[in-house]
């Protein structure tokens, strides 16, 4: 049973984990198309 025990551990924390991952890569886009739109802005100034 010890088994099934850390099977529902790692199962009970990984829609976190997979939650958090997905926050951080959504985050890290957004960064990036703000930087690119930027720099979209400043060549049509020059």
């Amino acid at each position: 049973m010890p088994f099934l025990g850390s099977v529902y551990q790692i199962f009970g924390l990984y829609p976190e984990i997979y939650h958090a991952m997905i926050s951080v890569e959504m985050q890290e886009e957004e960064l990036r198309n703000e930087h690119v739109e930027k720099r979209n802005e400043i060549e049509m100034e020059d």
